[in-house]
Order: structure tokens, then sequence, then C-alpha cells
């Protein structure tokens, strides 16, 4: 925290004074979580997980005048995490990382922003084809995707209708991810276009980071008594022979009930579809994968809201439920109860994507629960 107000006192210093517009506003959160797992772990390893972030951060303008504007943003976590996912390396017990720092200039219908940044579209809940940079667990609390360090442009040609472009360092040799996408309101309905480059990266925190792969997508949205949304990509991988195609789309629903304070209720269908030459990751080497996704989510008075996920895999049988109860202590502080459950409807643990048993290894998918606190200053 003091390292940030140490920057705001220099910014305002080392800043000519006819800057004036100069400004800044503090942000601030706090978590700590404890989850227990209830399937037994491998003897060797923890059955807990911790984790604490403070999170500190700067949100303002550095310039404005004659309708040109610069403004920013600087956000970094410190972290600690102990328990079960450090002793298997997926994390380090101490952290410190960026996570929002960048500097965005805006002229009327255009702006342009670089440093890292969300970059951040498409239709869906929760599966996201045209995520090419979201790395949200959905399902989790307050979801929100890791920065990515970038340049990205935004033209509105209208009220209801904007062209993107974007720049991402592939952070190997002199390669860079490149895309372009328009987006428009046509009567009701929403639609947008994208095409990416996507060459071999050293970015792991990105889905299929070392393939090299050219990715056009549509999306469209609209409502008519329900809401409802189709998002789709087509993978064209440019280092085999032939060039082999995965093909991705997601068909989603929602709608709200009227009961209590209002029943969300959202369901999407994910499927996945690939060639035999393209490179496939999946755990069973399934070339067509069907999963369906459940989102539940109503107000109990004001300071309750109850959410519930549910995954199933239409191929392996095997699903995820996760329950959540948020309560808000006062203010801006929150508990949540949260869980995670895990299973197979056929029986067999040991190889379902969603939900998989090893009596050696740490999947990451193991049933759980806990409570997280989580304070906004």
């Amino acid at each position: 925290m003091k390292s940030f107000h140490l920057l705001a006192v220099i910014l305002l210093i080392v800043i000519p004074s006819r800057l004036l517009a100069f400004d800044w506003h503090y942000e601030g959160r706090f978590r700590a979580s404890s989850l227990i797992l209830l399937d037994p772990p491998p003897a060797e390893l923890s059955r807990f997980d911790h984790e604490v972030e403070l999170r500190n951060g700067l949100v303002g303008t550095l310039f404005e005048k004659e309708g040109h504007i610069f403004d920013y943003e600087v956000v970094g976590d410190l972290l600690y995490t102990g328990g079960v996912r450090e002793e298997v390396g997926l994390v380090e017990e101490y952290d410190a990382e960026l996570f929002r720092g960048w500097i965005r200039y805006e002229k009327g219908n255009f702006k342009v922003r670089g440093g890292r940044q969300q970059i951040l579209f498409g239709a869906s809940t929760l599966f996201r084809p045209l995520g090419f940079f979201d790395t949200r667990i959905i399902s989790g609390i307050i979801p929100l995707t890791r920065g990515v360090d970038g340049v990205r442009s935004t033209y509105f040609l209208s009220s209801t209708s904007s062209v993107q472009g974007w720049a991402v360092p592939a952070q190997t040799g002199n390669r860079i991810i490149t895309g372009l996408r328009g987006e428009a309101n046509f009567g009701p309905i929403e639609a947008g276009l994208v095409a990416q480059y996507h060459p071999k990266t050293d970015l792991p925190f990105l889905a299929d980071f070392n393939l090299e792969m050219v990715q056009v997508g549509y999306h469209l949205k609209g409502e008519y008594v329900i809401g409802f949304w189709n998002e789709s990509r087509l993978d064209i991988q440019q280092d085999q022979p032939g060039e082999p195609l995965r093909f991705d789309t997601v068909f989603g629903v929602d709608y709200t009930f009227n009961i209590g304070q209002g029943l969300h209720v959202l369901l999407e269908y994910f499927l996945r579809t690939q060639e035999p030459g393209f490179a496939n990751r999946d755990l069973k080497q399934d070339r067509t994968i069907q999963v369906l996704g459940l989102q539940l989510d109503q107000p109990v008075g004001i300071d309750v809201v109850w959410r519930a996920f549910f995954f199933f895999d239409l191929s392996d049988q095997s699903f995820q439920f996760g329950p959540q109860i948020e309560y808000n202590i006062f203010d801006q502080l929150y508990l949540y109860a949260i869980a995670r459950i895990g299973g197979s409807i056929d029986g067999n643990n040991r190889t379902g994507r969603l939900y998989r048993e090893s009596p050696v290894l740490f999947t990451g998918t193991e049933s759980s629960a806990g409570l997280t606190l989580i304070a906004f200053f």
C-alpha cells in the first residue's frame, strides 16, 4: 500500500503544473481463504489449502485537455499460498505480481491502451470459445481474468458498433499475437466477428500457448422472453501437415423466474470436435467433447445471495457441483461459504475430465469445502 501511495506522490511532484487534470484514487482488497479436501489426498500431502491476497492500486486520469484524455490503472498483488497446491509445486509460497498496469489515450471515438490489461469479450458465460485471453474460473468467487501485456485499440463507428484490434507479444522471438474484432447491433441481435493469428508463445497461462493457429469466430446474442446466445470459434493449426481444424461452439439461454426475489437460471451447452491431425491435449484423447453447464443464483433479503454451478461431461459422465453462499457482513466486507463436489455417474472416478481421483497425485479436481473472507477498501 505504501509503495503505491509513494508512486502517487512522485507523480504529483514530477508532472508539470499545467496538467492540473491529474487525479487518482486508491483501490484495494484483502482476501483470505481456506479449503479442506473432502477426498483423502496422497499421504504425504496436506489436506488443506490456504491463500491470502492483498491487492493495492491506483486508478485515475493523468491528463485531460480539449478532448484528449490519458488515464491509467496500476494494481499489484501480494500473495501467500500454503497447503497442497504449494506442496506439489503449482504455485509459489510467496509471490508478488502486477495485476493491471496500463495507460490509455482517448480522443472522441478512438481509444488505445497499452500495458498489462484485461482483453475480454464474447457472449458466453460458462464456456468461452472467444475468450482468447480469459483465465477466469467462472465458478470461483468474484472471477477476474489475469491481465496480458499488450496494446489494444478501439474505434466506435456508432453508439452500438465498434472495431477493435490488439497485439500481444508472445515472449519468444519476435512473434506477436494479433487480432481484429468487429461488433454491432442489428435490431434486437448483437453480433460480432473476430479473427486472430496465434503463433507459438511462451505464455503458459494461455490455452494452447505453444500451438501456431489462425483462429476465426463469431457470436450472436439477443433476447426474446428469454436471453439466448451462440458463440463459436474455428482453429486452423498452422504447424501440422494439412492444417487440421478444431471447432468449438456454445449455445446458451437464461431467464429470471419470479420466485422470491428472482431466481436466475442460465444453461449452456459446449461442443468441441477436431480433425485427427489437430494436436490433442485432452486427458482421454477424445476428439469430440460435449459438456453441459448450469448456473443458478438468487438473492435472499439484502445481505445474502446463493449461487450454484453444475457441470456435466456428456462424454465421460463426470461432473462438478459448486454451491456458494455470499453474506454481506457490513459495508464492503463479505463472507463466502463454498464447496466443490465431484464425481462420476458411471462410477469411474479415475479418468474423468471434471473429476479425477489419483492415489499418488493432486489433480485439482478433488472435492473440497471452505470459507473465503473478502474486504474492499
